[in-house]
């Protein structure tokens, strides 16, 4: 079981009905004792608050059974194989099936003193010694800083590091051609409202990388005792050649070690970064409970069993990752035209004129395309930002010339 499961927590599911449930009434059944339920408006099925918004339900079942479940069904969303145990049901009417939908994947720290530890027995020693010089050059080429804001956050910082997290989250999704669904407005307009009062009460958390006061990789998490559940993690993609999304999770192992909690949860979906860090993979199912001598219960039942394992079916075949492409086209107004640049830098010995040398300032937001060459630049030469500077080379067109202490490169963007 889940002990204390923050998608069970009542401003969790409270949130939850105003954003996504308006004007529907909740449903409890003493037969669930855990869960509650909103009522579908055409037919007998009740499914649980949170729907697939939970990142891992766990639940019980009472012993004696409710006469009001008769020729009715049930359908919970995300049910964590790892931490839940099916009981025995307890009824001579009662069926339960089961279909597994995404695998899941968590990191269990329970046995580990500190994340060097935790890298040294569960990955190699060329990802050990790589993971460990990401965060060496990073550190080493900017003012870096981590914060975990868990149990307080002023309500202006707050609102500023949700609108940076979108603003990474779409710029993310742009370059890789795909939408998302945290980005629909209703489904980010949730999290925005449940994550504040739910820091305060120690029931998630936004973790933040930062290079001096700006936000470059924000994770949103949620807590139970024990478990840390990522939800939604992003970083600025100017900073890719210096891993920040790797280097986002060894900071993050180190706080939940530190902090007592055992399982650090990447939860549903594959995907690399997840097989490589996570020590075990789960599965997330989905189960329908249903009166088996009702003959409308049993026929919903089936169906959406048949439903799910077609979906599971095409998921497999990776026909989701079509659709996330194909939406990301139908919903973009314009084409971003920088979104496959690479850094194509070249090396130089010789500095350009100084007539033809115009000074760029790299905080301006008109300059912001130039970032990643930028930071390629310095992963490749391990130069200071504080050491960096960028010009526009005037008497050639598109062409920028970027200068450390040591290394002189030019580029064409």
């Amino acid at each position: 079981m889940i002990k204390n499961n923050p998608f069970l927590y009542s401003a969790f599911t409270t949130k939850w009905l105003t954003h996504f449930n308006k004007n529907k009434k909740e449903f409890l059944f003493s037969y669930f004792p855990d869960l509650a339920f909103i009522k579908n408006t055409y037919i007998p099925l009740y499914t649980n608050i949170g729907k697939t918004n939970t990142k891992g339900i766990s639940y019980t079942l009472a012993n004696e059974e409710d006469k009001s479940l008769r020729n009715n069904s049930f359908l919970i969303y995300d049910v964590h194989s790892y931490f839940h145990k099916t009981a025995p049901i307890n009824s001579s009417r009662f069926r339960l099936k089961k279909t597994v939908q995404y695998p899941g994947y968590l990191c269990e720290l329970e046995n580990f003193s500190s994340v060097a530890a935790y890298m040294k027995k569960n990955l190699s020693k060329n990802s050990n010694y790589k993971f460990n010089l990401y965060k060496r050059k990073l550190e080493h080429c900017f003012d870096i800083s981590y914060t975990m804001y868990y149990g307080a956050i002023p309500k202006e910082t707050y609102t500023h590091l949700f609108t940076v997290f979108h603003q990474l989250l779409v710029k993310r999704f742009a370059e890789k051609q795909e939408s998302n669904n945290n980005l629909d407005p209703t489904e980010w307009d949730f999290y925005v409202d449940v994550t504040y009062p739910m820091i305060l009460e120690k029931k998630a958390a936004l973790f933040v990388t930062y290079n001096k006061e700006q936000p470059i990789a924000i994770s949103l998490l949620f807590f139970s005792d024990t478990i840390a559940f990522d939800t939604i993690r992003v970083f600025d993609t100017d900073y890719a050649p210096f891993r920040l999304g790797t280097i986002s999770i060894i900071e993050q192992l180190q706080w939940c070690i530190e902090n007592g909690i055992k399982y650090l949860d990447f939860s549903k979906g594959h995907y690399e970064y997840k097989e490589r860090w996570a020590t075990t993979k789960y599965n997330f199912e989905y189960h329908i409970l249903y009166d088996s001598k009702g003959g409308i219960s049993r026929l919903i039942a089936h169906t959406m069993v048949s439903y799910f394992r077609l979906k599971n079916y095409l998921r497999e075949k990776n026909i989701h990752m079509l659709f996330h492409k194909f939406t990301f086209l139908v919903r973009s107004k314009k084409e971003n035209r920088t979104q496959n640049e690479k850094a194509a830098l070249l090396a130089t010995t010789n500095r350009p004129l100084a007539t033809n040398l115009k000074p760029i300032d790299m905080d301006a937001k008109e300059n912001a395309r130039l970032l990643k060459f930028t930071y390629q630049f310095m992963y490749n030469t391990s130069e200071k930002l504080t050491d960096i500077h960028l010009y526009e080379i005037t008497n050639k067109a598109n062409c920028f010339y970027i200068e450390g202490l040591e290394n002189r490169y030019s580029f064409v963007a």
